[in-house]
């Protein structure tokens, strides 16, 4: 979806926010970099250890080393990886808040790939690959040498930790543009190291509706949305998509609807 979210991103911003940063698909899969007056690139997590690592990957190099150091799963050596993620996982539930750094991004890029996709990190038991099918480890670090991800990287000018609020006063002007991915409608729980609830989608929305910038929100629909967001007032577009999560071999993959809300004409 972020080369569609891409299109209707205006030229002229020069601050670029990602509220809810999570992987950073939409900076790092799409053409932000590229806008002509960009001078800012914003990343931020309510997820500490999501924040650390975008600390660490603002330095691609440096960071593929780290990652090298650690080896990644292989079907005969099952049992060492399944103990290292152990390792790592305790070490992470018992983290000092003031510790930091490229060790604790290695750890936490280790566990988080070594899981399934969307389960609660730290929570999660080890997948085993069996040898059928790509480390994600490894497909990160491979991620890392490549010269136009890198290049993106290297451009990101602050990572932040804030809450939500926070992040939008911090950071609101004419020329700030906010990208809103939260958590969605009555999947609050499924996100790791987030403290969003139900209510917090009316808190968000309430607060982008006065920012001096511009806004474009992600949404699956549920009733409250257009009450808070009248279509009459906001830009709607939608846009039609496979659910990767539901993909299974021979059966029919799932259909979903995005929602991309914006306070301007996109």
């Amino acid at each position: 979806m972020a080369k569609w979210i891409c299109e209707y991103i205006p030229n002229d911003i020069e601050t670029y926010v990602e509220v809810f940063g999570g992987a950073f698909w939409v900076y790092v899969k799409g053409d932000i970099n590229d806008k002509p007056n960009l001078k800012e690139v914003v990343y931020n997590d309510k997820n500490l250890f999501m924040a650390n690592l975008f600390m660490c990957m603002r330095e691609p190099e440096a960071f593929y080393q780290r990652l090298s150091e650690v080896e990644s799963q292989n079907p005969q050596t099952f049992k060492m990886f399944q103990q290292q993620l152990n390792t790592y996982a305790l070490h992470l539930r018992n983290l000092e808040l003031n510790e930091y750094g490229m060790d604790l991004g290695v750890k936490y890029a280790y566990v988080a790939t070594q899981v399934f996709s969307g389960s609660k990190v730290l929570e999660s038991k080890f997948v085993d690959l069996k040898g059928k099918y790509s480390s994600k480890y490894d497909a990160l670090r491979n991620r890392l040498q490549k010269a136009d991800i890198q290049d993106k990287l290297k451009k990101i000018t602050a990572v932040e930790n804030l809450d939500y609020t926070d992040l939008i006063l911090k950071y609101d002007s004419p020329t700030t543009f906010f990208y809103a991915d939260p958590p969605y409608w009555k999947t609050e729980d499924y996100y790791s190291n987030h403290d969003f609830d139900s209510d917090d989608h009316n808190t968000l929305v309430s607060h982008l509706k006065l920012i001096k910038g511009k806004f474009a929100l992600s949404y699956y629909d549920f009733p409250e949305l257009s009450e808070w967001l009248p279509k009459n007032k906001y830009f709607w577009k939608e846009k039609e998509f496979t659910k990767a999560a539901g993909a299974k071999k021979g059966i029919k993959q799932n259909k979903g609807t995005e929602l991309l809300i914006m306070n301007y004409n996109g």
